[in-house]
């Protein structure tokens, strides 16, 4: 049984549960912990060798970054959007993109190979276009991009050519323009048509290992 005095240290000491929230991050972004899995506080505790405390912090912190949810059975799970949470999502991201493509100044990206690593290079792609856009809208752009994550990994299935229409959008980073704007439009505006088919995909993908 967890003890007062055990708040009472993490209260003067957060870094276990830093820690346990960076890891638990982690494990969601990277799609370890898949969409619904059930994150339960005991089990994770003695995973990561803790007290239940810091888990609950963690937990706590990231259900305000909305990648968990306490479900009805007041249960952890790893978020998973409704079809109009995901369609806002994609929305608000191609807003930034828009505000961030302001003050974009044309430049090489790094290499990427979408073939290889779909997500790492959207990421790349959105990263490079923020990087003169001011403070808010880059952690803003952040924070959307982490709750895409187990999107992206469906959008492969779901968005007919997505492959291609990301590599065709790194090679116009270095022109940047109408050229480039247009682009990330129609890119986002083709993931906003088919948010069903991807929240479908991204469900199918998670069911086996959802730890329901």
């Amino acid at each position: 049984m967890e003890r007062p005095a055990d708040e009472a240290r993490m209260a003067l000491d957060p870094r276990p549960g830093e820690r346990v929230y960076q890891e638990i991050k982690q494990a969601i972004l990277s799609g370890e912990f898949v969409i619904l899995r059930r994150l339960d506080i005991d089990k994770l505790a003695s995973q990561f060798g803790v007290s239940a405390t810091p888990v609950r912090y963690a937990l706590a912190i990231l259900a305000a970054e909305r990648l968990v949810k306490l479900n009805a059975s007041r249960v952890y799970q790893v978020a998973f959007w409704s079809e109009l949470e995901l369609r806002e999502l994609y929305q608000w991201r191609q807003h930034l993109t828009k505000w961030a493509l302001q003050s974009y100044v044309p430049q090489a990206a790094p290499a990427m190979s979408p073939e290889a690593d779909y997500a790492g290079a959207y990421l790349m792609v959105m990263e490079h276009i923020g990087r003169n856009a001011n403070t808010e809208v880059r952690r803003a752009g952040r924070s959307a991009d982490e709750r895409l994550q187990q999107a992206l990994r469906a959008e492969i299935e779901a968005v007919p050519g997505a492959v291609d229409e990301l590599s065709r959008i790194g090679a116009l980073l270095d022109r940047g323009g109408a050229a480039l704007a247009n682009k990330m439009r129609r890119y986002f505006d083709r993931r906003i048509y088919h948010c069903a088919l991807i929240r479908s995909a991204a469900h199918a993908k998670a069911m086996p290992n959802n730890g329901a």
